[in-house]
């Protein structure tokens, strides 16, 4: 799948507007203030909210067994850049528990905006 087919399923099957949801994110990478990365059939949309900090957005099309498979792509990329922290608002907590089970220290969130932290 490519990477819009992949925020376009995501966002059916959680009821979002996928059309909202894909401008947005090529907004935020046209502005450079958004990368993508992907995985299987997942992506992650990273958004700079300040000095080494990013919000993250999981799209995925996969099991839980190949979003575990997955996951540590992601977390080894973002550990090899300056990123210091990211940040989640995750509405599944299954995935929150993913991150744990894969090592990553998961706090609650400094900001508000977000249920979930980590530092890197």
């Amino acid at each position: 799948m490519t990477p819009s087919q992949i925020i376009t399923a995501d966002c059916q099957q959680h009821g979002v507007d996928p059309a909202k949801v894909l401008t947005y994110v090529a907004k935020e990478i046209h502005d450079r203030k958004g990368s993508l990365m992907s995985a299987g059939n997942s992506i992650l949309f990273l958004v700079n909210i300040g000095d080494h900090e990013v919000e993250l957005h999981l799209f995925t099309q996969e099991t839980p067994m190949q979003l575990m498979r997955s996951l540590p792509h992601f977390i080894e990329v973002i550990r090899s850049t300056p990123i210091k922290r990211v940040y989640g608002k995750a509405d599944n907590p299954g995935i929150v528990q993913m991150l744990i089970r894969l090592g990553v220290h998961v706090e609650h969130s400094d900001k508000p905006k977000y249920n979930w932290m980590a530092k890197v």
